[in-house]
């Protein structure tokens, strides 16, 4: 039922925070912005979407080969938000109107085939944007009460409409849900700040890659020992998974901040630091062999 109520909006939040990130790239010049896209986004999908392969137990050529084009992975969130980016790119160069855009991908959304999320990917593709437009119009909600709890009744009742009847999830008719949640975001945001409990979530969201790829693998592995322990109480196996999952995240980015070899499982660039410690390593090996020669 808890995974009903927050389906209608998840991922549309998700992507409308991406896009409100979008302009800080975009100041960088072309090369710079897709190899770093490609770098933190990218190859975390290519190298994790392998991994969960492995832990589901179809680790195959036929998937491996396909993941980079029709992304056949848990995480086709960061494949949708690779091509966002590149879009996005493309938009901003040549000076394409964002307003316009959002209303054809929402339309599109509505004809679009379900064949390779084809649906999924112009309906997100509409937050996305909606994001970069929001952060870039620099708009307030400061003393708009109403439209924050306006935006939370949208949402709410999506929730019900969701829960009872389902089928909501990337359905254009229903966009008024995502958006009414995304109100009630950006009215409540600035007044929750302080506070242990907020810091910690604002730390899990600036490292979200982290805790998004190896979420998935993590809760696998979980479940299936769970089952081979003969634990039948779902409650118990879905406490467990979620606190497995999130200790080994914080693990993994803590890990990831001392160690070159672990963050460039979350980010490509890092591999240059492991070669430049390697390539130390042997010259310093290599000086030391010949002053003994000497």
């Amino acid at each position: 039922m808890i995974n009903d109520a927050f389906q209608p909006f998840r991922m549309p939040l998700l992507m409308f925070l991406s896009g409100m990130l979008l302009h800080r790239g975009l100041a960088k010049s072309n090369k710079a912005f897709l190899l770093g896209k490609f770098a933190k986004i990218f190859w975390p999908f290519l190298l994790w979407s392998v991994i969960i392969y492995a832990a589901e137990g179809r680790m195959t050529l036929e998937f491996i080969l396909k993941t980079p084009i029709s992304a056949p992975s848990l995480l086709w969130y960061l494949w949708f938000l690779s091509a966002y980016y590149v879009m996005s790119l493309a938009l901003d160069r040549w000076s394409i109107p964002i307003l316009p855009v959002i209303v054809v991908a929402i339309a599109a959304s509505s004809v679009l085939p379900d064949l390779l999320r084809m649906s999924r990917f112009a309906y997100l593709l509409s937050f996305f944007l909606l994001g970069h437009l929001v952060a870039t119009r620099n708009l307030s909600m400061e003393g708009r009460v109403l439209f924050g709890l306006a935006g939370l009744t949208c949402a709410l009742t999506g929730a019900i409409i969701s829960i009872l009847q389902g089928n909501v999830l990337y359905d254009p008719r229903f966009v008024w849900v995502p958006l009414g949640m995304i109100a009630f975001v950006l009215w409540a945001a600035p007044r929750c700040n302080g506070g242990a409990l907020w810091r910690s979530i604002e730390w899990v969201g600036r490292n979200s890659i982290v805790f998004y790829v190896s979420h998935f693998p993590i809760q696998l592995l979980v479940a299936r020992h769970a089952q081979d322990l003969g634990i039948a109480n779902v409650n118990s196996v879905l406490a467990a998974v979620l606190l497995v999952s999130l200790c080994g995240g914080a693990l993994l980015q803590v890990v990831r901040t001392r160690y070159a070899i672990f963050a460039a499982l979350f980010d490509l660039s890092k591999s240059r630091d492991i070669l430049g410690a390697l390539s130390k390593t042997h010259l310093g090996k290599s000086l030391r062999l010949r002053n003994e020669a000497r």
